[in-house]
């Protein structure tokens, strides 16, 4: 026995020898670069990935495992294109543990980390690969966590376990993880985003599975869509179970400074404590606080100085056991918009809805801003998850502008079907009071009926509503489609009156500057009114971006219009939206004793492209004028053709784009300001031989009568150019000279019109002008069109006038027996001696 027992012991000796000796060569003879090929082969063969390995491997095995590689880059799937690279890591394994199924690091070490993340337009993650999961989602996220989150799980795994999946057992324990100069590129290209997370340096404790461990970061944020540009700096206490899918943050502190999602934002933090289940996708929160001070610049209305808080003591959401608890949560929010400072307030004290019961306190909330006071609150809810009922759902808001004050108050109660993400106010019922002095009877009420109904399931909606407008009907009825893409409407608005002046009267404009006397303005001061115009016109800017992405299809049909004193009747429309660009056809309405019909178009998407071809028959022009402008400068019953053009984003940019064409018909009217043939017989009579050419300002209370008025008018870039002008009467015929121009741009005549007298006989003041029948005298108008000036070029007809005068009076005294004396007292009567 003693000798088995000797061999025994010489075999274990020789086999540890052996053991010992063959280690030392293996160790002093491995060479683990040999083997980066071959790596770079598998991951080719098994993810058709490029894994390039550009430094040296460095590896030792006892008692530690320990690797050190430098310039590793690994590419997108089929492609040259890197999805991410590492300029070095260090990292050491213990052998033992690993037998155990135990995976323990000493403190890693990872310099110049660079990823880039994207999520395809079907859904896929360009790592899923790796991550060994589906994690395909066609769904538009609110934001890049939507995404980041459901691949955070199979990214954990492939970065610590090296492979797509891993076994449950397998427990990690990481001494610590130091991260220096890293870089993530988020793409989204279903929503768009694409934000870089650049400087990124983040330090952690001990991180083992299910415990929780320390971890700082900071890094600089940036991005075009949404547009970032801020830092960012966090710490908190973390646990991570990515097999499990459960992540969770304790004592979470996040800061940013700088532009955020458009906000300048001199401060924002988010303090609390999260836990996130992707196998559920349910959510707790509890303590959480988010700060907000800075300015949002974005137009149309900028908020400047804002201070906003959201508070969220508890939240529990559990989408899959359709739970939610709410306690106590509020949201503050004040500052300053452009037209004063804004409070607003939210509070859900208390919210607990279950497959069993739903209970909670009422749900408030409040807005203030100048002029505008409005608050809503959601009572008596009960039901349960599946179907929610709310008792009342009530809005109250009060507008005052002036001495015009608007009340509206609503109220209807609600269903929420959470298993059809559905909502429905079945018995809206309302009112709108309107208060103010330049009404008829100082007040107008507006009784309101209705329903409307969402279904988030289906991705539509639906509303009908009812009002009894100044007696009579106003029905709306509308459905949408695809809500949460681009929304596609239907719609049908049939109303017996409508007067908008009443409902929207017109903003009071201000205060024009104080007008010129016609004459033309020194040319060093031109450039400065320019300038002043423009920024006027700016000023009242509007913008059409909410025709661009909705499409749109419907009719209108309104018994009595009026809008901005214009008066219609019957009129009807058909509406479409598509692609930005508004189409309205079909056009018909009864106006001032006659008809109009055409189109018009207004394609948001190309620059405000503006385009309308409009006709009016049988119209009394001069109410329509005066109506629309409240002055009566023309009046007459005839057409009036419109093809015009133009595009921009303000009023002066409209008037400077405007082209194409107008032509007016009319017939039996009059011209207000001047009677041509008065003034003509006034400045005859008071015809002296002066140098300067007699001027006059327009004067309403005289008028020249016509039979007929034809004009075509040419326009190019707000300013019109007279091809044809023929006005008729009895006495007069007036054309067009040179030049023939209307400015729209600066609001002011250029015009030359050639008056005729063609018979004396009949016609308005038509006696004394004998002497001027047949010769045609020219007329400048000039000045604003507030105050116009009429220039009688009496000097250009001179020369014809006194021609023709010298003819008749030789003609008178060759008849006479006394010549030389009738020849003698001719010639100084012409000349005024």
């Amino acid at each position: 026995m003693k000798t088995w027992f000797k061999r025994i012991v010489i075999g274990l000796v020789v086999l540890v020898i052996v053991a010992v000796v063959g280690l030392a060569i293996f160790l002093l003879t491995f060479d683990p670069n040999a083997y980066k090929y071959k790596l770079e082969e598998l991951v080719q063969e098994r993810y058709h990935r490029t894994l390039a390995i550009e430094g040296d491997v460095e590896l030792s095995l006892f008692p530690r495992i320990g690797l050190s590689v430098q310039g590793v880059s690994l590419s997108e799937v089929d492609s040259p294109d890197i999805f991410a690279s590492i300029e070095s890591m260090r990292l050491a394994v213990a052998v033992w543990p690993l037998l155990s199924d135990n995976l323990v690091v000493d403190h890693v070490a990872i310099n110049g980390f660079k990823a880039r993340i994207v999520r395809k337009k079907n859904g896929h993650l360009n790592f899923e690969d790796l991550a060994g999961s589906d994690l395909a989602s066609t769904a538009k996220p609110v934001g890049a966590a939507d995404a980041v989150v459901g691949a955070m799980a199979g990214a954990t795994r492939a970065l610590t376990t090296g492979s797509s999946t891993a076994p449950a057992s397998m427990q990690i324990d990481i001494a610590g993880l130091e991260l220096q100069a890293g870089e993530l590129q988020l793409q989204d290209e279903i929503s768009g985003m694409a934000v870089a997370v650049t400087n990124l340096t983040a330090n952690t404790g001990r991180v083992t599975y299910k415990q929780p461990f320390d971890l700082s970061f900071s890094a600089r944020v940036e991005g075009g869509h949404p547009r970032m540009d801020a830092t960012l700096t966090g710490q908190g206490l973390l646990t991570l179970d990515p097999l499990a899918r459960r992540f969770a943050a304790q004592r979470l502190d996040v800061r940013m400074n700088g532009n955020v999602l458009g906000a300048e934002a001199k401060s924002l933090s988010a303090r609390g404590n999260l836990a996130f289940n992707g196998q559920t996708s349910s959510l707790d929160v509890g303590g959480l606080e988010i700060l907000f001070q800075g300015d949002v610049p974005e137009q149309p209305s900028p908020m400047k100085n804002v201070e906003a808080s959201l508070t969220v003591p508890k939240l529990a959401l559990d989408p899959h056991e359709l739970k939610l608890q709410l306690d106590k949560v509020a949201l503050r929010a004040k500052g300053t918009l452009p037209g004063g400072p804004f409070e607003m307030a939210a509070d859900a004290p208390g919210l607990s809805i279950s497959p069993s019961e739903a209970t909670g306190q009422a749900l408030t909330g409040r807005v203030r801003l100048q002029g505008l006071d409005a608050s809503f609150g959601l009572n008596g809810i009960s039901g349960n998850a599946g179907e929610l009922d709310i008792k009342e759902v009530k809005f109250d808001s009060t507008l005052t502008e002036g001495e015009r004050v608007v009340k509206a108050s609503f109220v209807s109660p609600a269903t929420f079907n959470f298993w059809q993400r559905a909502i429905s106010l079945l018995t809206l019922r309302g009112e709108v009071n309107i208060t103010d002095p330049a009404l008829p009877k100082g007040s107008l009420q507006i009784p309101v009926i209705g329903s409307m109904s969402a279904n988030m399931q289906k991705d539509q909606a639906g509303a009908k509503i009812s009002a009894v407008l100044e007696g009579g009907k106003f029905d709306l009825t509308a459905d949408v489609k695809q809500l949460s893409k681009l929304p596609d409407i239907t719609f049908a608005l049939a109303v017996d009156t409508l007067d908008l002046d009443k409902l929207a009267p017109p903003v009071a404009a201000a205060a024009p500057a104080t007008a010129g006397d016609g004459k033309q303005d020194d040319p060093e001061k031109k450039p400065e009114a320019e300038s002043a115009t423009e920024t006027a016109a700016a000023d009242n800017a509007f913008d059409l971006s909410m025709l661009v992405g909705p499409s749109a299809n419907g009719s209108i049909k309104i018994g009595n219009l009026m809008v901005r004193g214009l008066k219609a009747s019957d009129l009807t429309a058909k509406i479409k939206l598509e692609k930005g660009k508004l189409d309205i056809s079909t056009l018909a309405a009864s106006l001032y004793g006659g008809k109009v019909g055409g189109a018009l178009s207004v394609d948001a998407a190309n620059g405000n492209q503006v385009a309308t071809k409009m006709s009016l028959a049988g119209i009394s022009i001069g109410p329509l004028l005066t109506d629309l402008t409240e002055k009566s400068v023309l009046t007459g019953t005839g057409s009036l053709a419109l093809d015009l053009k133009t595009a921009g984003s303000n009023s002066y940019a409209l008037i400077t784009g405007l082209n194409g064409g107008m032509q007016l018909r009319l017939r039996d009217g009059a011209v207000t300001g001047i009677n041509v043939a008065q003034t003509l017989r006034e400045l005859k009579a008071a015809f002296t031989g002066e140098a300067q050419d007699p001027s006059l300002e327009a004067d309403r209370a005289r008028t020249t009568d016509f039979t007929s008025l034809e004009a075509d008018l040419v326009f190019v870039k707000g300013v019109a150019q007279a091809k044809r002008l023929d006005m008729a009467s009895p006495l007069l015929r007036v054309t067009q000279g040179e030049p023939a121009r209307i400015d729209f741009v600066q609001d002011t005549f250029d015009f030359l019109a050639k008056v005729r007298v063609v018979n004396t006989s009949t016609g308005q003041d038509g006696k004394d002008l004998e002497e001027l029948k047949g010769i045609t005298i020219p007329v400048l108008i000039s000045g604003t069109f507030d105050k116009p000036v009429y220039t009688v070029q009496w000097r250009g007809a001179a020369t014809d006038v006194l021609k023709k005068s010298l003819e008749r009076e030789l003609k008178r005294a060759v008849e006479d027996e006394h010549l030389a004396p009738k020849i003698d007292r001719a010639i100084k009567g012409i000349l005024g001696k």
